[in-house]
């Protein structure tokens, strides 16, 4: 075999080992839809929107805050993050993004609702990602790694964040 054919042969196969590691990639680690529901349809209490992607880490996650959040007989709309080009800020007392960091980028979806978003200060993200350290520059994120024994303590983060931007008291406590 000539040179050429053998420097050919070397592109080919480190092409082909290129793909087969982004396929693998994205198959691994990419993100399903995420079941969309409400919570509370009828509620007095606060409106806040759970934009998120299909996964057992974040299904966790979205339930848990749920679970905070019912005292408060808030309205919760669950949808999948890809959504959000269609979300109203206004709309909302609380925006939750949950999205996951993709070869280092973070969901289109998610990054270009925070850039148009008037007012950072109702929007909390959770980023996810593989090292568990990756988060949109200009938002004060909460990072982490998808580890099912961190469910209870990013639970805990969003639910303080949550009671610091709708206020402590829950609907049901008044008198």
């Amino acid at each position: 075999m000539t040179l050429r054919k053998k420097i050919l042969l070397g592109i080919a196969l480190f092409a082909t080992a290129i793909f087969g590691f982004m396929t693998w990639y994205e198959i691994h680690f990419s993100m399903g839809p995420a079941r969309e529901f409400e919570v509370n349809r009828r509620a007095a209490g606060p409106k806040v929107l759970i934009a998120t992607q299909g996964s057992a880490f974040k299904d966790s996650i979205v339930a848990g805050v749920i679970t905070h959040l019912k005292p408060r007989e808030a309205y919760v709309r669950v949808i999948d993050v890809s959504r959000l080009s269609s979300v109203q800020e206004s709309d909302w007392n609380a925006i939750v993004i949950i999205h996951t960091w993709q070869m280092r980028k973070p969901q289109p979806e998610a990054k270009r609702f925070v850039d148009r978003t008037q007012n950072l200060q109702k929007v909390i993200v959770l980023s996810t990602s593989g090292a568990g350290t990756f988060k949109m520059d200009g938002i004060d994120a909460i990072s982490s790694a998808s580890e099912m024994a961190d469910v209870p303590e990013r639970v805990a983060e969003l639910d303080a964040r949550l009671d610091a931007l709708l206020g402590n008291a829950r609907h049901n406590d008044r008198p």
